[in-house]
């Protein structure tokens, strides 16, 4: 009775030390399963006195049908929006979107200048910080996001 319960035991401790050293291996900003893939994730570190940053990513659309991101959940901000820089002219302008379609098969860039999340009201660190993408059809994709120095090449 008790060798069994022992080899049951051993396999359980193997289980645990791989979870903990594959967890222990940095931070993942990779996500390859479902909807989307998203590669690339990185946050802004935050500026001294402000609760306010910005994150960027690349997304991809393996499948054969468009899919529209709707909106972002960081469980450490009140609030996560998707913008755009828009320039007109001499005018550089941030405007919130309400949606970005990712094509079929098509990758849609986040970065400075372009597209990307605005995180405000910010409570915490933010390395490693999880950011849930939500989708229109009601489903999320989570990612990990490490985080950026100011003033870094992002």
């Amino acid at each position: 009775m008790f060798k069994g319960c022992r080899s049951r035991w051993r396999e359980i401790a193997w289980l645990l030390m791989t979870l903990i050293l594959v967890g222990g291996c940095g931070q993942p900003t990779t996500v390859k399963e479902g909807p989307l893939q998203i590669s690339d994730a990185r946050i802004r570190a935050l500026a001294p006195g402000q609760d306010k940053t910005a994150a960027y990513f690349d997304v991809h659309n393996p499948g054969a049908a468009d899919i529209t991101l709707v909106g972002a959940e960081m469980a450490v901000a009140r609030t996560v929006e998707i913008h755009r820089i828009i320039r007109d002219g001499d005018m550089v302008r941030m405007r919130r979107q309400p949606e970005v379609v990712i094509s079929a098969g098509e990758t849609v860039r986040f970065a400075p200048g372009g597209l990307h999340l605005m995180i405000f009201g910010v409570s915490s660190a933010v390395d490693g910080a999880e950011i849930a993408l939500n989708l229109s059809d009601g489903r999320s994709v989570d990612a990990r996001f490490r985080e950026v120095p100011l003033g870094a090449q992002q």
